[in-house]
């Protein structure tokens, strides 16, 4: 890897590294620009969104089998935001959420490859932990439908950001940026358990 790249990564991995692991609690549900920034306020959302987009970049299939695994995180998401909304209450959802990055950051650095359907299941797992919290937060939201729409948004964007940067990082055979990247998502992950 040159020098420029290893600038961008460090760079990427100091901008992550301030923020906080847990993004469900104490913030405001309003509506749909709330929604859209939650996935941007933790760490956590961050990491596991783009570790899935990478994820699914690394299955080594083009178009639409490459979209499955992001798909999926997306139909598991609101599944589980629709199950709290439903009244549906799980024990530790967050610490879910915790061991989805550490998982998602194990699983990139060792470029673990999965079968399309064992892709979708591991992805739906992380996803469905964190559409719980966000519907365990939303019966405090003033439009709870908008606040879904805006999340859906910018999750569906940083899904497609960790596959396209998946893509083009497997194309200049820089896979070693996807394994650095996976040792940053589980050590911010293993930060975030302490």
């Amino acid at each position: 890897m040159n020098k420029r790249n290893q600038l961008r990564l460090l760079t990427l991995g100091g901008a992550l590294a301030p923020l906080s692991a847990m993004a469900h609690t104490g913030h405001e549900v309003a509506g749909f620009f709330q929604g859209m920034v939650h996935p941007l306020s933790g760490a956590d959302h961050l990491l596991v969104m783009l570790a899935v987009g990478l994820m699914a970049a690394g299955q080594n299939r083009i178009s639409r089998e490459s979209i499955a695994i992001p798909a999926a995180f997306l139909l598991a998401m609101v599944t589980g935001t629709l199950l709290a909304l439903a009244g549906l209450g799980v024990p530790f959802v967050e610490q879910g959420i915790v061991v989805s990055v550490i998982t998602a950051g194990v699983l990139l650095a060792l470029a673990v490859r999965f079968s399309l359907v064992a892709g979708i299941v591991v992805a739906s797992g992380f996803a469905l932990f964190h559409g719980l919290a966000h519907g365990a937060e939303l019966p405090l939201a003033v439009s709870p439908v908008a606040y879904i729409a805006g999340f859906l948004i910018t999750t569906s964007a940083l899904l497609i950001a960790g596959t396209r940067l998946g893509q083009l990082t497997d194309r200049c055979s820089m896979g070693l940026v996807s394994r650095i990247a996976g040792i940053a998502v589980a050590g911010i992950g293993i930060l975030a358990a302490l």
